[in-house]
């Protein structure tokens, strides 16, 4: 006869305080922010003659569009690919009341993400991204441009109508696109690295620090993934806005350039408070978890002398503070800001 079967207990599904959720608001914040400096505080359209802008030539217009897709291929992709990690994130072991606050505030920041291109979906005279830069001039660079399939203004290509100029509806059409792999790609970050606080309950120090330092080492995860989508991010919005360049005449082209390259800052600044807005949050929190678990330890005598707390911490991975999280956090921002508030443009000719 065999003896009793043991019962396994069954772990207990990992959850998120759902209070941890409104860290979302600091990337609207900065999300409803960078609009009201869109609106108020930036000039409505510069003004600027297409005059500059050399005849002939109209190959060159074919650089800025190589640039411009190859840039949103990458973006595209590498959201797909941040979409697919929060997924198999999200099919773990969670508490259902996680996973819905989780896939709701992911949908929240797509929608968010989406709102230019559906409130400008049908609009054919609405504004483009660019007006801003110099209206004239990029429609000056870009109508220069062919599309295969539209020789006339009523025929189609494989996302719509051509209209007079293909290549500014190519574009008004991927930009539209990116609006929504952006979507993905911010909501997948963000609401990864608010999963990265998931908590069991349990009492046993030693879980609970295994658990932190399982959740740090997702939160570097997040991070770089960051850092990636950021990197690509400014990599897509510097391809468009430097596609007349080309065309520009050499006696305006360095005038032009400046106004190109604090767009390029301000964009990068913009991106790069949108990732430390909710990177930071978490950050600190785990901060203080670790904190906490250290006093508790030490208070049941598990550190040893108030001299080997930091060994504890240590041993168990848990040894980075608030001093290394910063770091971590500007060293991925600092070298595009720096970049661009250089006067380095990577994508200028």
């Amino acid at each position: 006869m065999t003896g009793p079967s043991k019962k396994k207990t069954a772990t207990p599904p990992r959850s998120v305080d759902l209070r941890c959720f409104a860290i979302v608001l600091m990337p609207v914040l900065i999300f409803l922010t960078h609009k009201f400096i869109g609106t108020h505080l930036m000039p409505r359209d510069l003004g600027v003659s297409d005059g500059i802008v050399k005849p002939g030539q109209d190959w060159l217009e074919a650089a800025g569009r190589y640039r411009f897709l190859a840039a949103s291929w990458l973006f595209g992709a590498l959201s797909v690919l941040a979409a697919a990690m929060l997924g198999m994130t999200l099919l773990r072991p969670l508490a259902p009341a996680t996973r819905i606050a989780a896939i709701l505030t992911f949908l929240f920041v797509v929608l968010l993400a989406a709102l230019p291109t559906l409130r400008d979906f049908g609009d054919a005279g609405g504004s483009l991204v660019y007006d801003r830069l110099g209206k004239d001039v990029f429609e000056n660079v870009l109508s220069r441009g062919t599309l295969k399939g539209c020789a006339h203004a009523a025929d189609t290509w494989l996302m719509g109508t051509c209209g007079d100029t293909p290549v500014i509806s190519m574009f008004a059409v991927v930009v539209d696109m990116m609006n929504i792999f952006a979507g993905l790609a911010l909501g997948s970050i963000i609401v990864g690295m608010i999963l990265c606080l998931n908590d069991r309950d349990t009492r046993d120090i030693e879980e609970e620090a295994a658990l932190l330092a399982e959740n740090l080492r997702h939160m570097r995860q997040q991070l770089y993934l960051s850092g990636l989508v950021l990197s690509f991010g400014m990599l897509y919005a510097a391809s468009w806005i430097y596609w007349p360049l080309p065309l520009i005449a050499d006696a305006e082209r360095s005038a032009y350039s400046a106004v190109l390259l604090s767009a390029s800052l301000y964009t990068g600044t913009y991106f790069s408070l949108l990732m430390l807005s909710f990177y930071l949050p978490v950050a600190f929190i785990l901060d203080a978890r670790i904190k906490r678990l250290a006093s508790r330890a030490d208070h049941a005598e598990l550190t040893g002398e108030p001299p080997d707390s930091q060994s504890w911490r240590s041993e168990r991975g848990l040894k980075e503070g608030v001093a290394e999280y910063l770091r971590a956090g500007f060293a991925l921002t600092s070298p595009i800001l720096a970049a661009f508030a250089g006067g380095i443009s990577p994508l200028a000719l």
